[in-house]
Order: structure tokens, then C-alpha cells, then sequence
């Protein structure tokens, strides 16, 4: 899903080599509707769909899913990888992480995302499902206390949920779970569908002997921006979710 990422997935050109090989498949989705990505997409046969007005990030994943099973009409074993245009990552890792997902019969999977080219800075993208007191303490910038060491994982580890920005789902069990919850907007979506696909009997599984980078800005750490409210407003969601409270 793009919001106006148009240059950095031409600069990055990680989306059109992922394309060019014959077990991939990309869909883009425009969330802002930019000429210049249109054409990227025409020029490298990517497939591309633009929305008419902004959606969340749950909403334009299910669109994209719903797109590949109409067009593509995805077969048992086929895979839907959640990806964000900011990580970059090998055709080879995405193809080996399918098959050792089927190997160990996981419906739901991420690899190790690291923030520098030399897989030296970990990103924090497993983590434990979040207490009031774990989202009360990151708010105020005090430790956050449900982030995973990476370190200490050597085989395929069992994780409590996987940043929406590397997660990969069997076809089939993507649409058990009704895909994202759109009643989330921009934030926590990755939590809540790990935490149903755990209550489920499907938890999130880690190989972290797979790599990625990711470009990771965040913009939701201002107090005064309407990132920062999407941010609370969802977290409180889930928080309602995972106690039983309907909402």
C-alpha cells in the first residue's frame, strides 16, 4: 500500500525486481492517487489499484486480497504478503519463507527486519500483546516492555504478533480471518489480526534466519498529531478486544 510513496518504491526498485520473478506477483494500492506511480506500475507491469479517497491500512490490504483472489484465483499453498513500500527484501527470502511455512504448517509468518543494510540494528517488529500499563508506559516514552531480543531467536519461534509491515499469510487463512479489521485505522491492525489468528489456533511464527531491511519513519510520536490519536484511539480498541469488550 502506497501513501505517497511513489519515488521511494522507484528508488528503491525493490517492488519491480520482486515482479520480475516468475513465483511473485505485486499489487500496489494508491492511497493518494499519484500519476507518477501509475506509470511506474503501467511501465513495469505491476499490477495497480487506485482508490478513490484515502483508506486505512487494514481496508487497502483486504482490497488488495480481494483483487489477487478474483484475479488470480490463488491456489491452497499460494501465499499473501503483507508488505510495506518502505522494506526491502529478496525474491529469494519471500519464495524460501513459503516453502518453510509449509513445512512447519504456520498460516501466518514474518522474518527478521533489521533497519541497516548490514542486518546490524534490529527492527522491533515482534512483539508481546500490549497491557494497559506496556501502551500506557510507550506513550509517556518510558521502556517498552512487550518488544521480543531478536537475539536470542535462532530457529523458527512462536511470537505474540508481527508489525504489518513483513507479514505473511496463507491464502486460505487470510479469508477464515476476514482479513484486517477495518474498524481500526492506521494503527494496531497487525496486532489485532495476529492476536485473532492466536485465539484462532494459528500463532504468528518467526524465521530469523531470513532478513530484510526496513526504512522505518514513524509519525506518531507528537502528542498533537492526528497520527498520534489514530494511534491511541486504536490501541484502545484492541485493549477493548482482547478483554471481551465490544466495540
Amino acid at each position: 500500500m502506497s501513501h505517497g510513496h511513489g519515488k521511494l518504491i522507484s528508488d528503491l526498485q525493490c517492488l519491480c525486481s520482486l515482479n520480475k520473478s516468475d513465483s511473485i506477483r505485486v499489487v500496489i494500492v494508491d492511497n493518494v492517487g499519484e500519476s507518477e506511480l501509475k506509470e511506474y506500475c503501467q511501465l513495469n507491469q505491476i499490477d495497480y489499484i487506485c482508490n478513490d479517497s484515502a483508506k486505512g491500512f487494514g481496508e487497502n490490504n483486504n482490497l488488495a486480497f480481494d483483487y489477487v483472489s478474483s484475479k488470480y484465483n490463488p491456489e491452497r499453498n499460494d501465499k499473501f504478503l503483507v508488505l510495506n513500500p518502505d522494506v526491502c527484501v529478496e525474491d529469494g527470502v519471500i519464495i524460501d519463507l513459503s516453502k518453510q511455512m509449509d513445512e512447519l504448517k504456520s498460516e501466518v509468518a514474518t522474518i527478521n527486519l533489521f533497519k541497516d543494510d548490514r542486518y546490524s540494528v534490529p527492527d522491533n517488529s515482534v512483539r508481546k500483546f500490549p497491557t494497559l500499563l506496556d501502551l500506557s508506559r510507550s506513550f509517556v516514552g518510558l521502556k517498552n516492555n512487550t518488544i521480543i531480543d531478536k537475539s536470542k531467536l535462532k530457529t523458527p519461534s512462536v511470537v505474540d504478533w508481527a508489525a504489518g509491515s513483513f507479514l505473511m499469510f496463507s491464502c486460505e487463512h487470510y479469508r477464515s480471518l476476514q482479513g484486517f479489521d477495518s474498524m481500526y485505522f492506521m494503527y494496531c491492525e497487525d496486532v489485532d489480526i495476529c492476536y485473532r489468528s492466536t485465539r484462532a489456533g494459528m500463532p504468528v511464527t518467526i524465521f530469523p534466519e531470513l532478513k530484510g531491511l526496513h526504512l522505518a519513519s514513524h509519525a506518531n510520536r507528537n502528542v498533537f498529531s492526528k497520527h498520534f490519536y489514530w494511534h491511541v484511539s486504536s490501541a484502545l480498541k484492541f485493549l477493548m478486544r482482547k478483554n471481551g469488550i465490544a466495540f
